[in-house]
């Protein structure tokens, strides 16, 4: 490395995103290829397949439970108890989880069950619409389970990335799970948006909302039965089957804290994510209001960020296993002015332009921010650093409830605008700090 680049870190994120930009757009046929490495393995497609259920119906929710809350209530306040009451189950459940992810010798059966729970869970609201019985309280009854079934299996399915790809493909296979998701991203909440309005519904009418929550069903229960599919070895059980859980939590936590690196990982993870978790939350509201859009171009707006999000984890999978922080800084950073740019728009298109970049930084952090945590976690620890990291989601989901208190005073725009502000502080900071930047 240059004394150049090391004195430079601004302008250097300036150039990877350039660079990032443009080979998204002009990439060589053979790296388009190893984009999609992780392919190769037969046990990562049916791992994918499975995967894309679950990313389908985790999307079409982006959009529908949001949609109802708020209209129901009308209240921004609402929306952030439905973000809250997952993250407090979270807190207990995540931790729990990383204990199953390294005791248990098949991390698919967690997966299976889960996606079992999650299809029961959604049938019941789709009933509740269905009887036109349907409240808030079921609703965040539902995010609770919910909360509970996510955070639970996460960090298997985390662990499990690992167990089939390998190491070397690990970066590949995370980025082309991420790319899943974004493309389920860029589908499906349009289309749930869309189905909603087309059958009428709207100003009070949330009737339609039920045959979304029949599909999420349907595609939760696709998963779990995809998942057979995967086969991985037994692996072997570094906990003592009859440590008391309490201890093992203890063990994973003590790890994290005498681990600089891990700890720098997920401290600084928990920031970036605070501070750009703030728009998502307040979307349903922000389109109503600011941008005077219905639930079509609600569903719309959530699907087309995932446009720069899928482009973006793929050129993520292109990348060699170097240099990795500096792309993840960058893409924050494209993250970050987006969003402050986002916050003063009221006009709906340059709005989803805005949220197409916002979704391009954010497959950086998403996809490099899990990599770095898993290339220099120990093995025995993997299942319990990757639920500490899951549950750094739940204190998020949680501490993120005053802002929508801030939002309902003050509006939206301030609280979108204030959290994009501090994002963009904390990158150029960040790269400023050798020991984070020079990661790879």
């Amino acid at each position: 490395m240059s004394d150049s680049e090391t004195d430079n870190p601004v302008e250097e994120s300036v150039d990877l995103i350039q660079s990032g930009v443009a080979a998204g757009v002009i990439l060589p046929v053979k790296t388009w290829r190893r984009a999609f490495d992780a392919f190769q393995v037969v046990n990562y497609r049916w791992f994918f397949a499975a995967l894309c259920g679950n990313f389908a119906s985790m999307n079409m929710q982006m959009f529908i439970r949001g949609w109802l809350v708020f209209e129901i209530t009308g209240s921004y306040e609402k929306l952030g108890w439905m973000t809250a009451a997952g993250g407090i189950v979270g807190l207990f459940a995540a931790p729990l989880g990383g204990v199953v992810a390294d005791r248990i010798r098949q991390k698919k059966h967690v997966l299976q069950i889960g996606g079992t729970a999650n299809a029961c869970i959604t049938l019941g609201v789709a009933l509740a619409i269905t009887a036109n019985q349907l409240v808030f309280e079921h609703l965040l009854l539902a995010s609770i389970l919910q909360g509970l079934v996510m955070n639970a299996m996460m960090p298997s399915r985390q662990a499990l990335t690992k167990d089939v790809v390998g190491l070397d493909r690990l970066t590949n296979a995370i980025a082309l799970s991420t790319s899943g998701m974004n493309t389920a991203r860029l589908l499906l909440p349009g289309l749930a948006g869309g189905m909603v309005a087309a059958l009428g519904g709207g100003y009070g009418n949330i009737d339609p909302a039920k045959w979304v929550y029949y599909m999420m069903t349907a595609l939760y229960l696709m998963s779990a039965i995809i998942m057979v599919r995967v086969h991985v070895a037994d692996r072997p059980i570094p906990i003592k089957p009859d440590q008391p859980v309490l201890q093992e939590l203890m063990l994973g936590f003590g790890y994290v804290l005498r681990t600089p690196v891990i700890m720098m990982l997920l401290g600084c993870n928990f920031l970036m994510v605070f501070f750009s978790l703030t728009y998502f939350m307040l979307l349903p509201g922000f389109a109503k209001q600011v941008l005077d859009a219905g639930p079509d171009r609600l569903g719309l707006i959530i699907s087309l960020s995932g446009l720069g999000s899928l482009l973006g984890s793929l050129y993520i999978a292109t990348l060699p296993n170097t240099r990795r922080a500096r792309v993840l800084l960058s893409g924050a950073l494209v993250m970050g002015i987006s969003l402050l740019f986002f916050s003063l728009s009221t006009h709906y298109w340059l709005s989803v332009g805005l949220l197409a970049l916002v979704g391009l930084g954010q497959a950086a952090r998403m996809s490099l921010s899990n990599v770095l945590i898993q290339s220099y976690v120990a093995d025995d620890f993997r299942g319990r650093v990757m639920s500490i990291y899951m549950l750094e989601m739940a204190v998020l989901s949680v501490s993120i409830y005053p802002i929508s208190v801030f939002a309902d005073v003050f509006g939206p725009q301030l609280a979108v605008g204030i959290s994009a502000s501090c994002l963009i502080v904390l990158v150029l900071v960040l790269f400023c700090i050798p020991a984070y930047r020079d990661l790879d």
